[in-house]
């Protein structure tokens, strides 16, 4: 019970802990990423603003001028001279990038007037090459008057009316890797934080619930002492009771007998409780233990004027792996149950099934029933539904040791209303 209870807190203080950290992670990546996004645009205006200065300086255009740009600054360089393009832009340029930018500077010229193309520097917003899914650029057009002249290869020209466009191409590939590898390092932080948070929960919940634990195996070791040194004084009254006058021979062993049931009773659920119980498994039919159980119980019930009935499957069954005696245990308290609340003149079935994986063993009884709003509490320990139905031979302790029994083995046990009344306990085990 503590280690589910511990599992279950760990995870909901793991997922609690994780879930803030990680929400935290994401905002302040997307933070990260927005000012990296940022700096790196203010960076390429500040490179580009650079570049126009430096070609406004220059009297003389060269290859190599161009070539020692582009390496520097690792963009790439288009320069038209009065809607001329350059040489210089069909050099070591990819076919891609450079009809890319040919359409755009088209499209510049193309919505811009001439009072704009006089002044105007542009920044157009990420764009992705045609026919090149991998690369990434960031484009800038500026128009320089009164222009530089057009330069090929190493000659000078001038004109006075002559003006230079030059768009500049930079490159996203590094910044892309630059945004994953720091997208990989936050993801690995986070998953070590979740590990650690994971850690530290099962420890934290561990220290929770360890004086809680310790509480529950003192009581529990409080109810086994109480129990064995009650077995004493009532193994002293049994061997006194011949002693007694006769009158009072028949309430001491009745009286007796009943302290002996709860004692063995309390024992047995306390062992169950704490783990402590050794079962005993064996295979064996199930078929063959449930008919020796209806031969053994029948008579006590056609005594209290009760229809006993055995219902087994028509198909052989497989056998089971479980102590027998326990199981035994378990069935004769439904069937006590049944036979104490169920009227003279109604019946109580004894069935065998299989549902999916699990073998199953059913008590149905068609007597006063339980009210829905009872079925959960008829499980605990000293609990009984009410009053009109409080016996004598009835502690309380009954369907807590089968729930416990049935635990014990890997199975279940649950209740439902029988048709036209009554209730019927279904108890299913692994079989395989």
């Amino acid at each position: 019970m503590f280690r589910r209870l511990h599992y279950k807190l760990t995870a909901l203080c793991t997922l609690t802990t994780a879930g803030i950290l990680i929400l935290s992670a994401i905002l302040y990546l997307r933070t990260s990423e927005q000012a990296l996004r940022e700096n790196h645009a203010l960076s390429f205006r500040y490179d580009f603003d650079t570049i126009c200065s430096s070609l406004e300086q220059q009297d003389t255009l060269t290859h190599r001028y161009l070539l020692q740009m582009e390496k520097e600054g690792k963009y790439y360089l288009f320069l038209w001279d009065n809607g001329v393009p350059l040489l210089f832009n069909s050099m070591d340029t990819h076919a891609s990038i450079l009809e890319a930018a040919q359409e755009i500077y088209s499209s510049y010229q193309e919505n811009a007037s001439a009072a704009e193309v006089s002044t105007s520097r542009l920044f157009y917003p990420e764009i992705r090459i045609p026919n090149d899914s991998t690369l990434s650029m960031q484009a800038g057009i500026a128009t320089i008057y009164p222009g530089q002249a057009g330069i090929l290869s190493s000659l000078e020209s001038r004109h006075e009316d002559s003006g230079l466009v030059l768009l500049v191409f930079s490159p996203q590939e590094d910044f892309h890797k630059q945004l994953a590898r720091q997208r990989i390092l936050f993801g690995l932080l986070s998953l070590s934080g979740c590990l650690l948070l994971t850690l530290f929960a099962c420890f934290f919940t561990g220290k929770l619930l360890r004086p809680i634990q310790e509480n529950q195996e003192k009581q529990l070791q409080f109810v086994a002492n109480a129990s064995h040194e009650l077995r004493t004084p009532l193994a002293v009254i049994l061997s006194s009771v011949d002693a007694r006058p006769p009158r009072y021979e028949q309430t001491i062993r009745e009286e007796v007998l009943r302290m002996s049931r709860l004692v063995d009773s309390m024992l047995t659920l306390t062992s169950l409780e704490n783990h402590s119980l050794k079962l005993q498994p064996t295979a064996f039919a199930p078929d063959t233990f449930l008919l020796n159980l209806y031969e053994q119980f029948e008579p006590l019930a056609r005594q209290k004027g009760i229809a006993m009935q055995l219902a087994l499957p028509e198909d052989s069954v497989p056998s089971i792996t479980a102590d027998s005696d326990r199981l035994k245990q378990l069935l004769l308290i439904l069937l006590q149950n049944a036979v104490s609340y169920t009227p003279s003149g109604k019946s109580i079935t004894l069935r065998l099934f299989i549902r999916e994986r699990f073998l199953c063993f059913q008590v149905e009884d068609t007597g006063i029933g339980i009210d829905d709003q009872e079925k959960d509490k008829i499980f605990e320990r000293f609990y009984q539904v009410d009053n009109s139905r409080h016996r004598k031979d009835h502690f309380g302790l009954g369907l807590c040791l089968a729930r416990e029994i049935a635990t014990a083995h890997h199975g279940r046990i649950e209740v439902s209303d029988t048709a036209g009344g009554g209730s019927t306990f279904t108890c299913c085990f692994p079989y395989r």
